[in-house]
């Protein structure tokens, strides 16, 4: 007979039914394809830009040498990965992005600083008030009241826990090709927002002068200390445009929808009041929310084909 070429994701779930995966990945056996996975490409890829981007600044700054270290470093640990098949590298492997991600985000403020790179929150503004013909950050001002404003914080602060949580629940539901899968699909969108960050570097309605025209929000008990320890663990960064909140959260409502009914419809419903929170709060222009919004639809119609292409190696 004629031989017939395995695409490398066919090949991996024919391996995976050969072996009896039916079951969650934390259970199952780790059957995976060899070589450079998809969201590995995905991080070579994005450190790569980062990396040339530094690499423009260290004639002024000599501290990004540090960084581009960090980057090589960065590399050379997902190729030396990419070579072990034991369970223990496997797991690493599907987990990695939990340390990387955070990583590529306290980048982002020395990128912009050490390219010189000036704030456009004015612009954004001038958008949102073009398109809506007023303000639409302070349109919640008169829904203001201090029980809504502690939920909607608590809501803000939970974002990351919640992808943290998803990451854990599909671990331990779906199986593994399904967890690579969709974990490619949420880091990047994280990374395309983050390199939205350095082109458009803005830092949210509620740093500009005229937010202090406006009602200061008030919250009861945690208001303050949720929004200082956001404040504290981010430090000065500028992440307004692409709302990743927005992006990430519909992104994970929608691979929830492989999880129970109920799970699904709390990641739905958690997405709308991160939306709304982001405004109300003060923290996102609304050119920020819908980018992020446009942004989760092209990754959700447009990410598994991108998977498969970065799979190849090829466009398919």
């Amino acid at each position: 007979m004629p031989s017939v070429d395995v695409l490398p994701e066919s090949r991996d779930l024919l391996l995976e039914m050969n072996a009896g995966e039916q079951g969650p990945a934390a259970y199952s056996p780790l059957i995976a394809p060899p070589g450079l996975w998809p969201i590995d490409k995905l991080f070579i890829i994005y450190i790569a830009i980062t990396g040339f981007l530094l690499a423009l600044s260290v004639r002024h700054r000599p501290t990004a040498w540090i960084f581009l270290a960090a980057h090589v470093a960065a590399v050379a640990f997902i190729l030396v990965l990419s070579r072990y098949s034991s369970r223990p590298a496997l797991v690493v492997r599907h987990w990695y992005a939990l340390i990387y991600v955070p990583f590529c985000y306290k980048e982002i403020p020395y990128i912009i600083s050490a390219l010189g790179l000036p704030g456009v929150d004015s612009l954004l503004a001038r958008w949102d008030l073009a398109m809506w013909k007023s303000d639409p950050v302070f349109w919640p001002d008169a829904l203001q009241n201090p029980f809504l404003t502690e939920f909607l914080q608590l809501v803000y602060f939970m974002f990351i826990p919640s992808v943290i949580i998803w990451g854990f629940l599909y671990w331990y539901q779906r199986p593994s090709r399904e967890f690579r899968l969709c974990t490619f699909l949420v880091v990047a969108t994280f990374l395309i927002t983050y390199l939205g960050y350095i082109i458009l570097p803005a830092r949210g309605p509620r740093f500009m002068d005229y937010a202090a025209h406006h009602p200061a929000l008030q919250g009861l008990w945690a208001f303050r200390f949720f929004q200082g320890g956001l404040d504290s663990l981010e430090g000065w960064q500028y992440d307004c445009f692409p709302s990743g909140h927005v992006a990430v959260t519909i992104v994970c409502a929608y691979a929830a929808r492989k999880l129970p009914r109920l799970i699904f419809l709390i990641y739905c419903i958690f997405a709308g009041l991160i939306a709304f929170s982001t405004i109300y709060l003060r923290y996102h222009y609304m050119i920020d929310v819908l980018a992020g919004a446009l942004l989760a639809m092209v990754l959700i119609l447009l990410g598994r084909s991108l998977y498969r292409m970065v799979s190849l190696g090829k466009p398919s």
